[in-house]
């Protein structure tokens, strides 16, 4: 699937979702700093999707569907991510194991698929 500058559609909906945060904290009436701080961070994020977008226009259609490029790497970040909430679940709690444990099962399945898979 092919689609034509999905970054600068990530960076845009990143800086929109920074500033509707930003009339969340206008409607709880915080301080005039927070608003020009908050503020410059939207319009850095939207002037980022800007140069994303000129930068796009330059270059070929870009691939958003990426394949892995080994089936047996496929498992390491689920269990990566588990790991750390795993290591996480000591300092902040034993409810993050109720994330981390299906994690880490889908990596086991991912790790044994891909066995499975290379043995035939």
């Amino acid at each position: 699937m092919r689609t034509r500058r999905p970054g600068f559609w990530v960076a845009a909906l990143w800086g929109l979702a920074n500033g509707v945060l930003l009339a969340v904290l206008a409607a709880y009436g915080e301080s005039a700093l927070v608003y020009w701080l908050w503020g410059s961070v939207v319009v850095l994020l939207e002037v980022a999707a800007l140069a994303v977008l000129a930068a796009s226009r330059t270059g070929p259609e870009e691939r958003s569907h990426y394949r892995t490029p080994a089936a047996s790497g496929a498992c390491v970040p689920p269990a990566a991510a588990g790991a750390a909430l795993t290591a996480l679940s000591f300092a902040y709690g034993w409810w993050l194991l109720t994330l981390a444990i299906p994690l880490l099962a889908v990596a086991g399945a991912l790790a044994v698929r891909s066995r499975t898979a290379r043995a035939r």
